[in-house]
């Protein structure tokens, strides 16, 4: 009799999820989302596969397991295949809401989160978009693959701006999906960093004031670089070390800007080795800076969360509308002008500071409303010990 057989022990075991996002060289800020969520899930005892553009380089400098990213162009279906290995499937941070160029139900970003919705549909566990970002307006097919793929019940999408926010509320009206708000998973950074990241190398140890100089192609083309390159002279001229570095390591990209400037006229400049970095490293370099001047947003965040001053240059919308919510200083690339070393220095950042540090707390509700969409499951003891043999 059923009644009769004895009480199987359980406990529970730890959830598994594949988060799924751009992870790899190229972007180093793409690079420290995985981190800090990849982190945070760990802490909180879930184990984390990632599923990326470059599974060996996050092996290495974030830790884990990692996979290739499904992409229909080349037939890399390993996510596909994997799908019934998780508990849950978490595509993390980024402006992963964006379309292809050419509207297509394939390729390009945008069709990729909506394949991944549809495979955890089908594998009956929860899909998580979390702390990602839309573009607007979305085609016509965009729109109905979004209500088609994105509105179920399984589904939680958890958005990092006001406006993504709104935009897919109006879009999922009337659907089952659950549709949050919340801040960018990187100003967790500072609770999150490795304790040797935490304490500092010497490495990046600065024996004075540094200026740290963070430029991307900018759509005016060389005449802002050259203000940049002006303000750096002055940085230098009141003491100031200034070192140049990338955040977008991509050859054909923001490393263009090298040869758009007379960077070798500022007195004592140079350019960090282009070389892929960890998120450790970066923390550690960008916190051993006195001034932070960027065009990319996540240096901005890592600065700033970790209280140092960093000054904006906004190349488009979403660079405003990041800047404006933390109170931090900017300038808009078209308005470099009358702009001096001097007016950033006089600049106020403690607000900014505070707002961090509040959003750092911010982020990790959002964080805590992942971990409540994650089923935790009971082993009893001969499951236990069966996967233990495996």
């Amino acid at each position: 009799m059923m009644n009769d057989l004895p009480r199987v022990a359980q406990r529970e075991r730890r959830p598994r999820v594949l988060l799924d996002g751009p992870y790899g060289k190229a972007n180093l800020g793409d690079n420290a989302i995985a981190y800090c969520m990849g982190r945070f899930l760990q802490r909180n005892g879930v184990d984390v596969t990632f599923s990326c553009i470059d599974p060996e380089y996050v092996e290495r400098t974030i830790g884990g397991t990692a996979i290739p990213m499904l992409d229909l162009r080349r037939f890399e279906i390993a996510p596909l295949k994997a799908m019934s290995e998780f508990d849950a499937v978490i595509i993390g941070g980024g402006q992963q809401l964006k379309e292809y160029r050419v509207p297509n139900p394939l390729f390009g970003m945008f069709a990729r989160v909506c394949h991944m919705a549809a495979a955890a549909r089908r594998h009956n566990i929860p899909f998580v978009a979390w702390s990602v970002g839309m573009d607007w307006p979305l085609s016509p097919l965009a729109r109905l693959m979004a209500r088609h793929y994105l509105g179920h019940r399984n589904t939680t999408l958890i958005l990092r701006d006001r406006q993504s926010f709104e935009r897919i509320t109006q879009l999922l009206e009337g659907k089952e999906c659950q549709i949050l708000q919340n801040k960018d998973a990187v100003f967790m950074i500072p609770s999150l960093l490795s304790k040797s990241a935490a304490a500092g190398s010497e490495r990046w140890a600065s024996r004075g004031r540094r200026l740290l100089i963070c430029p991307g192609v900018m759509p005016e083309g060389a005449y802002p670089l050259t203000r940049l390159v002006e303000i750096c002279i002055e940085a230098s001229n009141c003491g100031y070390e200034v070192l140049g570095w990338h955040s977008e390591v991509r050859s054909n990209y923001d490393f263009k800007v090298r040869e758009m400037a007379a960077w070798s006229s500022i007195p004592g400049f140079r350019w960090l080795p282009p070389d892929p970095i960890d998120t450790d490293e970066v923390a550690e370099l960008i916190r051993s800076a006195s001034v932070v001047i960027t065009t990319r947003m996540h240096p901005a965040i890592i600065a700033v969360s970790q209280g140092v001053a960093a000054y904006g240059i906004a190349i488009n919308g979403k660079m405003r509308s990041v800047f404006n919510e933390l109170t931090m200083p900017y300038a808009d690339s078209s308005g470099l002008t009358a702009l001096t070393f001097a007016d950033i220095l006089h600049q106020d950042f403690r607000l900014c500071f505070e707002r961090a540090t509040a959003f750092g707390r911010e982020a990790e509700q959002g964080g805590m409303r992942v971990l409540d969409a994650i089923p935790r499951h009971k082993l009893s003891t001969v499951q236990r010990l069966s996967e233990e043999c495996e």
